[in-house]
């Protein structure tokens, strides 16, 4: 009898054990699915936007699907990636409404670390963010949101982060036709190489005893100060050769940088030449890359095609490039 109340004992534990779990993940089920949708935000369809951040107040607009930045219409806004920004603020989710919020200041939105003001022509809303550790209050117009969701990346961006820039173009290191860094032009050349055939392969047939083969061996004609000369393929230019491909845009500094007096604050009225030139299907291509003053952050500022658009290269791709001895 004792037995059979222990088992009894057992089971009731275990039933609590395993009711209590799955009371758990029912609760925090419902919890996952029962977010709350920014009212103010539903029916938006935003034609306007101004954001303020750490950095400074940025103010976009949009005109026949196409984003502009209000201050410049001149300046290359990135019209697609605006949008996805736009739709993921449209899109923002709270877990929860405070029905009866408490003063601002007790949220942090007194001082907000993002203000949003967004208008589809029709009705403007603000919308100000406070990040408080792991929770951020939403305030839309006059009411107060609580989330633990993460607020679009694009928020800490500036204007930089919307500039539509061209990246570099990829050239593989077997199209390289010819390379001019600085004072120093690296050009392809090929030549033809006579072999002999193996002495083994003519010792079986007599017609063969003195044949040769030609085939094409690329190298490198090197010009600069010391002279010229001409080189195999070797572990310097592997080097070379990767460092010039692999030059990485971080990010971009500025645009319509095209005066003297602008391009000296990047270091860029003086800078180092970097040329490439490379095969294509359909002929032959080139792009020049103008190299100047580190940005203090990791980074060079740089310009593509003197295009006015300032970037930022990752600083050891330049370094190694630099590094790189093709003196004699």
């Amino acid at each position: 009898m004792k037995k059979q109340t222990r088992n009894l004992c057992i089971a009731a534990a275990a039933f609590i054990v395993l009711g209590g779990a799955y009371i758990a993940l029912a609760g925090q089920q419902t919890e996952e699915e029962e977010t709350v949708a920014i009212e103010e935000l539903t029916d938006l369809d935003v034609t306007d936007l101004t954001y303020t951040n750490t950095e400074g107040t940025w103010h976009l607009t949009k005109t026949d699907d196409a984003w502009s930045y209000a201050d410049d219409a001149a300046c290359p806004i990135d019209s697609m990636a605006v949008q996805e920004f736009v739709d993921e603020i449209e899109e923002i989710t709270a877990d929860r409404k405070l029905d009866n919020p408490d003063a601002d200041a007790d949220y942090g939105l007194d001082a907000p670390d993002y203000t949003m003001e967004l208008s589809d022509g029709s009705q403007t809303v603000t919308v100000t963010a406070s990040v408080q550790d792991s929770v951020t209050y939403l305030k839309a117009n006059d009411t107060v949101y609580a989330t633990t969701a993460y607020l679009p990346e694009g928020l800490d961006q500036g204007l930089n982060g919307w500039i539509e820039y061209e990246n570099i173009p990829y050239a593989t290191e077997d199209s390289l036709t010819e390379i001019v860094w600085g004072d120093t032009t690296v050009t392809r050349v090929l030549e033809e190489e006579t072999a002999s055939a193996d002495e083994s392969e003519a010792s079986e047939a007599s017609d063969s005893e003195n044949e040769t083969e030609e085939e094409e061996v690329t190298k490198w004609q090197i010009t600069n100060a010391s002279g010229t000369r001409t080189i195999e393929q070797d572990s310097t230019m592997d080097t070379f050769h990767n460092a010039v491909r692999n030059l990485y845009v971080l990010s971009c500094a500025d645009y319509g940088v095209t005066d003297t007096a602008r391009k000296q604050t990047y270091g860029l009225d003086a800078p180092q030449t970097l040329k490439v030139s490379y095969a294509t299907e359909d002929g032959t291509a080139s792009y020049t890359i103008t190299i100047g003053a580190s940005d203090g952050n990791g980074g060079y500022y740089a310009m593509l095609d003197d295009n006015g658009i300032v970037l930022v290269l990752e600083a050891e791709g330049v370094d190694t490039l630099r590094s790189v001895d093709l003196s004699a």
